[in-house]
């Protein structure tokens, strides 16, 4: 397993009724970009540090709304996401008219965070570096929208998740590209950028050392289980779901039920210890 993947196990540990479980993201292998593929992003990122640089603000969305949505390779409505969004904090990347979950930028180039919790208060925020690193932050949220900066201040994948009330938010990726800005004419040197995942499935894999014949819902509907259909009875059950969407992931045994929920993007792993 990656560097990076091992310390999104430790980051994305969270207890459901008192059981540990836990997630891991391996992102997709040997992705590069150039300044060059920053050129679609601009308006998520300004190479000048903001007045508000370091500083948590309010935010409020009414009068301003985004005239788009960006979740990974399609794009919604404001109006839509507002009827569909689920209510748990959420983190996103603000654009001068949209909002994305993933960029791309330039080194040393500053972007705009909007963090979203209900009740606001204490918030842990983790940024995992490009090597594997993490680095943990903290602030205090406002209810509803907080808005604070990010500087990409390394070459690779940055990826950013807050904690408020135990209840983590989605994950945002920051691809920080090479060379500099303005990019310079003519083709990158060195290999070509890997594609961001089209629309998909997420693999999700979900393994316990102590409980056996666990059954598995996605989004309320069952869909199998450890030693159901022909699957070994081991601890291990593994599935696919749609990708780049937000699930529920439910595991019941016993009269109890486990819960692990958020957005699954696409390409990705997703490996739950119980």
């Amino acid at each position: 397993m990656r560097p990076v993947g091992l310390t999104a196990c430790l980051l994305l540990f969270v207890l459901v009724a008192g059981i540990p479980m836990v997630c891991s993201i391996n992102p997709p292998e040997d992705f590069e970009y150039g300044s060059e593929d920053a050129a679609e992003f601009t308006d998520f990122f300004a190479m000048e540090a903001p007045a508000a640089s370091g500083v948590v603000e309010s935010y409020n969305p009414a009068g301003r709304e985004p005239s788009s949505i960006r979740l990974a390779d399609r794009s919604t409505s404001y109006a839509s996401y507002q009827s569909t969004y689920m209510g748990g904090n959420s983190l996103w990347i603000m654009g001068s008219s949209s909002w994305a979950q993933r960029v791309v930028c330039p080194l040393g180039a500053y972007l705009s965070l909007l963090a979203y919790s209900s009740s606001g208060g204490r918030a842990d925020f983790y940024e995992i570096y490009p090597d594997g690193r993490l680095l943990p932050k903290s602030y205090s949220f406002y209810p509803g929208y907080s808005r604070l900066i990010f500087e990409a201040d390394e070459v690779g994948r940055h990826i950013l998740i807050f904690v408020v009330n135990n209840q983590p938010s989605n994950v945002v990726i920051v691809d920080v590209a090479s060379g500099g800005w303005p990019p310079s004419p003519g083709p990158a040197p060195g290999p070509s950028p890997a594609p961001w995942p089209s629309t998909g499935s997420a693999r999700v894999i979900f393994s316990s050392s102590w409980l056996r014949g666990y059954s598995v819902f996605v989004d309320g509907s069952y869909v199998g289980g450890d030693g159901q259909g022909g699957d070994p009875l081991d601890g291990t059950y593994s599935l696919n779901v749609a990708g780049n969407q937000y699930h529920i992931l439910e595991i019941s045994s016993g009269g109890r039920t486990y819960s692990e929920r958020g957005t699954f993007l696409t390409g990705y792993t997703y490996k739950l210890n119980l």
